[in-house]
């Protein structure tokens, strides 16, 4: 059965004060706004006229925002560059209400960045700029962010990994968290990606898209079969407690290591951009799990949460406020366990 309203409102009324410590990958998103009219006489491109820009938190970032709007409380562990950029992302997390003492400030390094240009009315993204360091990560820094998720972990409720693959999530880390996480009895939930699918071990939840299921799995999904079998074997693979595959348009599928399984269709009215869904996906669910819910609790919370997110243009954070209203009107019924 599904979760009543009334048990999801009691859960996401103890988001509040929930501490979450964040480890993963920062990156500041930028956004360009405008419109097309024409095609470019020197090249087969359209003209961009520029209407306004913006910065918003993308990535680890984004996950911290999301805690945050919430009403959780959140500190960032991560390594920006002694750039501009990394000052401006220090300065967009500490604006949100996030503790940024455990960021890692590296001299050498470029914060990453991602640029994503706009086109009005119908806001279809042009094209992605993404600008990043391809230098390896110095071992120092990897060590001092190891030594703030050690000295952090025992004040927090919940780990929360969010991986984009650029380096600061790596093996020696992912040891410690899951022996921290045992040790300290904590929730601990990963979102993944494919440099590091072999290292992810003992999460309390780990939350793959389609894609990185597949990959992770060595399993084409392509039905309810292969998505199964897949499902079972990433359990086995991260040694998880469960796995929630988030599928798009086609909604989450959750599966726990006690064979039990469920489905959960998308609760979105409209679909403009998917661009930083996961990462509400991953906020929700550690809260929820970090306030005694049910995996099945949590990905019916984070359901809603992420139908809220894919309705609006870029990355945005979902407020407490917004995921109440979502839950009264009672589009959460629809779940299938």
């Amino acid at each position: 059965m599904p979760p009543t309203a009334r048990r999801l409102l009691a859960l996401q009324s103890r988001f509040r004060g929930k501490h979450l410590l964040v480890v993963g990958d920062l990156i500041l998103d930028r956004f360009i706004w405008g419109s097309v009219e024409r095609i470019s006489p020197e090249a087969p491109v359209p003209i961009l006229r520029v209407d306004s820009e913006n910065l918003r938190l993308g990535g680890a970032a984004n996950v911290i925002h999301n805690i945050r709007a919430l009403g959780g409380r959140v500190t960032a562990c991560g390594i920006v560059g002694q750039d501009e950029p990394g000052k401006r992302l220090i300065e967009e997390l500490k604006k949100v209400g996030s503790s940024v003492a455990k960021v890692v400030v590296a001299r050498g390094f470029s914060t990453t960045q991602k640029t994503r240009i706009i086109a009005s009315p119908r806001h279809q993204q042009i094209v992605r700029l993404d600008r990043e360091s391809h230098r390896e990560m110095d071992r120092r820094w990897l060590q001092k962010l190891r030594e703030f998720v050690r000295r952090q972990a025992g004040q927090c409720d919940g780990i929360v990994v969010s991986d984009y693959g650029k380096g600061v999530i790596h093996r020696e880390l992912l040891e410690l968290i899951a022996e921290l996480a045992d040790e300290k009895k904590l929730v601990c939930v990963v979102d993944p990606k494919k440099e590091n699918f072999n290292y992810y071990r003992n999460a309390t939840l780990v939350t793959p898209n389609q894609e990185e299921a597949s990959g992770a799995s060595g399993i084409e999904i392509r039905d309810d079969t292969s998505l199964r079998e897949a499902g079972r074997r990433l359990l086995d693979l991260w040694q998880t407690q469960a796995v929630l595959i988030t599928r798009g348009h086609e909604g989450m599928s959750l599966f726990r290591g006690d064979g039990k399984s469920g489905y959960f269709p998308t609760t979105a009215k409209e679909v403009f951009d998917v661009t930083g869904a996961g990462d509400t996906v991953v906020a929700t669910c550690a809260l929820a799990l970090a306030s005694r819910a049910a995996y099945e609790e949590a990905a019916v919370l984070a359901n809603l949460a992420a139908g809220i997110v894919v309705g609006e243009v870029g990355t945005v954070a979902v407020t407490l406020e917004q995921l109440k209203k979502t839950i009264q009107a009672g589009s959460w019924s629809k779940g299938k366990m």
